[in-house]
């Protein structure tokens, strides 16, 4: 698996809103992943709306879309209390096209890297890799509605990391997801999807369906696990490789695991530090 490619990279996109500043995270990611990884990292976002300083992305690939193509109005709990914010999350799929490697792991700008793991994905003849299973941080398993679409239908899957080629394969793939998203109302009806809005894991669920012709199995899983620590977690402590969680069940450190942190408001809150320890 760890064949030399032409070139190979981290992707994230980052737009921010009035109540996150995403290329702030998407640095503190992206310096992880340099860090761990030893690759160069990508940033995709609208240069005209810059005012953060981007020098820890080796790339910078200027992305403009129309507003109403690209907010997602989505809940997010703040102490506690639902909030509606826009997510400019739509252009997602465009990453196949935009991407400046021919191997690519495309992240969130709220996953971060904490161990060298991914790299074993280079030069895989799998073309692409995300996962369908996750858990917390506590070890307890995700809510039924992050296992499966609805029951009897594809498992969720989850794009906080996908990692593809340029191929017909991952070409393919891209192509019927973009169109599951331009025909996302239909599909939520087929699937039973189980939520109000918008989510690029849904559509990489039914993408995955469709092109293992309506059979689960065709999205092999990375070799990593996907460790979602949701609001209120809080983090506790930041040191080279394990972060410490305060969870509603108990405090997790997570040593040399990889997480997604959606309560991502922390890790600008801890911006500082991560940055001492990374760069």
């Amino acid at each position: 698996m760890n064949s030399p490619t032409k070139s190979k990279g981290v992707l994230i996109y980052a737009k921010n809103n009035p109540d996150f500043n995403y290329v702030k995270q998407a640095s503190v990611a992206a310096a992880m992943a340099k860090y761990y990884l030893g690759v160069p990292v990508a940033l995709i976002t609208d240069k005209n709306e810059l005012t953060d300083d981007v020098s820890q992305f080796d790339y910078v690939v200027d992305w403009k879309s129309s507003v109403e193509h690209t907010i997602n109005k989505r809940p997010f709990y703040f102490d506690g209390k639902a909030k509606l914010i826009n997510w400019h999350n739509l252009d997602r799929l465009t990453a196949y096209e935009l991407s400046p490697f021919e191997e690519t792991i495309l992240i969130d700008s709220d996953y971060l890297i904490q161990n060298n793991v991914l790299n074993e994905v280079w030069g895989s003849n799998t073309p692409l890799m995300m996962n369908t299973n996750t858990r917390l941080p506590s070890m307890l398993q995700e809510h039924v509605y992050e296992l499966v679409v609805a029951d009897g239908f594809p498992r969720v899957h989850w794009f906080t990391v996908l990692y593809f080629n340029k191929s017909i394969q991952s070409e393919n793939w891209f192509k019927t997801a973009k169109f599951v998203k331009d025909n996302y109302d239909f599909y939520k009806l087929t699937f039973h999807i189980p939520y109000s809005y918008f989510r690029n894991d849904m559509v990489a669920a039914v993408a995955s369906h469709i092109c293992g012709g309506m059979e689960d199995g065709f999205m092999k899983p990375l070799p990593v696990q996907q460790i979602n620590s949701y609001p209120p977690d809080e983090i506790l402590e930041v040191n080279k490789g394990c972060i410490t969680l305060a969870t509603e069940s108990w405090p997790v450190r997570l040593d040399q695991h990889n997480v997604h942190i959606v309560n991502k408001g922390q890790i600008e809150k801890h911006y500082d530090r991560f940055m001492e320890l990374y760069t």
